[in-house]
């Protein structure tokens, strides 16, 4: 590749700017597993060569190259790019969308086959080149140079001349005898190719005419992985097909499998899983190491589901990209990987429900997690505080824990998890990947977004209507609650100043919610994370450290705090989850099923890894630390929230019983005992009802809401307050007890509730008081709101649990600057509106 400074192009001749004439797309390449190295990111990435096949220099400032006819300005040519006559020019198609030694475009190519254009800065076509499915390492492009003909090229040659003619149709892949999979000592793996030889390795590399030739069945004595490629006279060499096959194993995990070119892992220039020669400073290491590079190494991936009988059935097996995840884990010896479906390795998804609880059977990305800060101690750790609190609303990750081969060898525990992206979120949310943002650490220069609700904070009196219902336009209030709690209760101490993701959907009404997620500093898991560590003070810090809790970290949770109804609500809702989601037995039961499942993988995973699960005498000791928190925190965090808020003048037991026929919720959270998948237990058989006893906070309002079964009513309140309406707030002042009365309905109606509907609006326009009225068709979650014309909340009617049947809301017009307003209404499968109007 030739580039000139524009000086010296004037200097040496005339430049004309690129023209529909002699500037050609060359040759592509949209399946780089080893040919070419980007010289400023490292990675094995799609390129683009144009080719000046002119005899004169070409000014190609402002055009562009696109692989979207739709939108042909898609990425343009930095000022001062040129070309010579005769000279190429590479572009990586690796989403990088920069210029640095090389050129990056903003977009990659398919493996699948696409369309490339060349577009004049004038948005004409100069060129365009459409090329079909590619293998790995086969480019596609002009034979000669910027000639007619097209075709493949066994050996791309990237800002070099296509001298060698194109190559003929490939040899038909080899078939094996045997599927990957697990089998006795003694089978044997055939492999057929009619017509063709065979030529395997046994290595993880990549078959080549050098390679071993088959000529004999192979017998499986220990774990073997076979790659194979037919060689046919007067065909180009088939593409890799790859096995793995387990031999006398068992386990009770689900398996993955990888396979790959062992220097891609292990080798001091290309190996992204050691320190090397060829890395970057950063992640706790201030020399350069490999494994901070963000290199993509192509893989053969299978997975294994376990039968349930002690074996395994083939679940999933594709080609996939692997990279090194995860910040300063990185430096311990096993570290987490990240698995990328690409359609240039195949499938662009893993199609496969590899969590049972979520009813999503497609990822594109998947984490295999080292367990982080806890692969010194338990190797569970942050999947069992996801496990704990999967109900709330929290954004988190599911988790699975599995066991991983690499090329054939033992790779220890890995937990499978899904990673927290734009995908996760079009899975989790029918959201568009492409219309949410996500801000990572600090906030300034993310999101103008946020950075425009941070600002607000600085100077707003949230004890105000107004600035309150700024607020809760801008934040899921709700779910920053529970995030709060989840956090501070765990005793994450690597937070908030780190590990702190957050999200919003970019649309009318998008509000910022926080995704769960590294708590492996919780529940025990570091010196600063113990039953006994107030994150509470922590996490309200107006002057922290830079870690783990800077100002900027805090500073939402401490002007939030300014607002009574937030900080009530927190301070109970934090009393609510610790009866329920944290009660001690429901902790421990879900420490024990957790640890009985990778029970039988830990020894051979810690003569793998014999560094893992040491910082203990033992690994149940460990895990003993865990159980230690779950028994002794209740009563520590008690005492932070009393310390901490004047207000509070200690805890007190409410002693409520609930007649069969509906349940009560305390702040949201159902007061009843959860089971292990955070779902209420059933209700008892008693004709008394059922009786729960959680501790709440004295001196604080705690709201109660009666939600009545279908078919039910709720009659009322008795013992603390005497009143038929269905939602309360108490103050507690010592320990008291409280009946919520439900009956059986005798109103067919309210028996075989309506339809959900927004019935009415009236007045409508209005100046003053404003009445709605609701129907909702079963109990269950109840949201009404006002929007204005851009979508935005400015107010709140309704939100949280809500029996079935009508509900008449108010609100005070007067309160609204006039103009127009949407009521929303929205319920787990309902959605309406109704304007108004606002006169004055």
């Amino acid at each position: 590749m030739k580039l000139f400074a524009l000086l010296l192009l004037l200097a040496s001749g005339a430049m004309v700017p690129a023209a529909a004439q002699g500037v050609v797309v060359n040759e592509v390449l949209a399946s780089n597993g080893g040919t070419l190295q980007d010289p400023d990111f490292g990675a094995f990435a799609d390129w683009i060569e144009v080719y000046n096949a002119s005899g004169e220099a070409v000014d190609l400032s402002g055009a562009s190259i696109t692989d979207d006819f739709d939108e042909p300005g898609k990425w343009v040519f930095p000022d001062g790019t040129t070309l010579d006559a005769g000279a190429f020019l590479l572009v990586w198609a690796d989403d990088e969308d920069t210029a640095g030694t090389a050129l990056h475009a903003n977009f990659k190519l398919s493996a699948g086959g696409e369309r490339v254009g060349l577009y004049s800065a004038s948005g004409a076509v100069i060129d365009t080149l459409t090329f079909g499915d590619q293998t790995a390492d086969v480019s596609y492009g002009r034979y000669p140079d910027g000639g007619i003909a097209r075709g493949y090229f066994a050996v791309p040659t990237p800002e070099a001349a296509n001298s060698v003619a194109p190559i003929r149709e490939s040899a038909e892949p080899p078939a094996f005898s045997l599927a990957s999979g697990f089998y006795a000592s003694g089978a044997a793996a055939e492999i057929a190719a009619p017509g063709a030889t065979v030529r395997y390795t046994l290595d993880g590399t990549a078959p080549t005419e050098s390679s071993a030739v088959y000529t004999a069945p192979l017998a499986l004595a220990q774990n073997t992985v076979v790659r194979a490629v037919a060689f046919a006279p007067e065909r180009e060499p088939s593409p890799v097909v790859s096995r793995a096959y387990f031999v006398d194993e068992s386990s009770t995990l689900p398996v993955v499998s990888l396979v790959t070119d062992p220097a891609g892992f292990f080798s001091d220039q290309d190996g992204i899983y050691v320190e090397g020669t060829n890395g970057i400073p950063g992640r706790c290491r201030d020399y350069p190491v490999n494994w901070n590079q963000d290199w993509e190494r192509p893989v053969h991936l299978t997975y294994f589901e376990p039968d349930g009988a002690g074996g395994h059935t083939l679940a999933l097996e594709q080609g996939a990209g692997v990279q090194i995840f995860g910040g300063c884990s990185r430096i311990y010896p096993q570290k987490s990987l990240t698995l990328r479906a690409r359609s240039e390795y195949g499938a662009s998804d893993f199609a496969h429900r590899f969590f049972p609880e979520l009813d999503i059977d497609s990822f594109d990305d998947l984490i295999l997690r080292s367990s982080a800060q806890d692969w010194w101690r338990t190797m569970f750790r942050d999947g069992m505080i996801q496990t704990l609190t999967r109900h709330m609303d929290l954004d988190g990750q599911a988790y699975r824990p599995t066991v991983v081969f690499l090329n054939g060898e033992y790779w220890g525990i890995h937990n499978l998890r899904e990673k927290l992206n734009e995908d996760y979120l079009a899975a989790h949310y029918d959201v568009s990947d492409d219309e949410v943002e996500i801000i990572e650490g600090t906030w300034g220069g993310q999101s103008e977004h946020y950075d425009a609700f941070d600002d607000f904070l600085d100077t707003a009196d949230l004890t105000t209507p107004e600035a309150w219902a700024e607020v809760e336009a801008n934040i899921d209030v709700d779910q920053y609650t529970d995030y709060l709690v989840a956090e501070i209760y765990s005793a994450n101490a690597d937070w908030p100043g780190n590990n702190l993701k957050l999200w919003r959907e970019q649309a009318p009404g998008g509000r910022w919610r926080w995704m769960l997620y590294d708590t492996d500093f919780g529940f025990g898991g570091n010196a600063n994370g113990q039953y006994d560590s107030n994150t509470l003070a922590l996490a309200a810090e107006p002057n922290g450290t830079g870690w783990p809790n800077p100002p900027w970290s805090t500073k939402l949770f401490r002007r939030l705090l300014t607002n009574d109804g937030f900080r009530h609500t927190f301070i109970q809702r934090m009393a609510a989850h610790a009866s329920t989601t944290f009660e001690p037995q429901r902790a421990l039961a879900t420490i024990d099923s957790l640890q009985a499942a990778i029970a039988p993988e830990v020894p051979r995973h810690k003569t793998r890894w014999p560094q893992s699960i040491s910082f203990g005498p033992s690994w149940d000791a460990l895990v003993g630390i865990m159980r230690d928190f779950s028994t002794a925190r209740p009563l520590a965090m008690r005492s932070f929230v009393t310390n901490h808020f004047g207000e509070v003048v200690g805890a007190a037991r409410l002693t409520l019983t609930t007649t069969p026929g509906g349940r009560v919720f305390a702040e949201g959270v159902p007061m009843a005992p959860l089971r292990l998948d955070g779902t209420p237990e059933a209700h008892s058989s008693a004709a008394s009802g059922d009786v729960f006893a959680p501790i709440f906070y004295r001196g604080v309002p705690l709201e109660l809401v009666a939600v009545p079964d279908e078919g039910y009513v709720f009659a009322g309140w008795s013992g603390l307050v005497e009143t038929s309406a269905d939602t309360v707030s108490v103050v507690l002042t010592e320990s008291t007890s409280l009946t919520a009365t439900f009956a059986l309905s005798t109103d067919v109606d309210a028996a075989a509730p309506e339809a959900s509907a927004l019935r009415a609006v009236y007045p409508n326009p209005a100046s003053g008081a404003v009445t709605v009225e609701t129907t909702l068709g079963a109990p269950g979650e109840l949201s009404v709101r006002v929007l204005d014309m851009l979508g935005r909340e400015v107010m709140v009617l309704a939100r949280g649990p809500a029996a079935a049947g009508p509900h008449r809301l108010s609100l005070d017009a007067g309160a609204l600057p006039a103009g127009v307003y949407s009521i929303l209404m929205t319920s787990e499968d309902f959605r309406a509106t109704r304007r108004l109007v606002v006169a004055r």
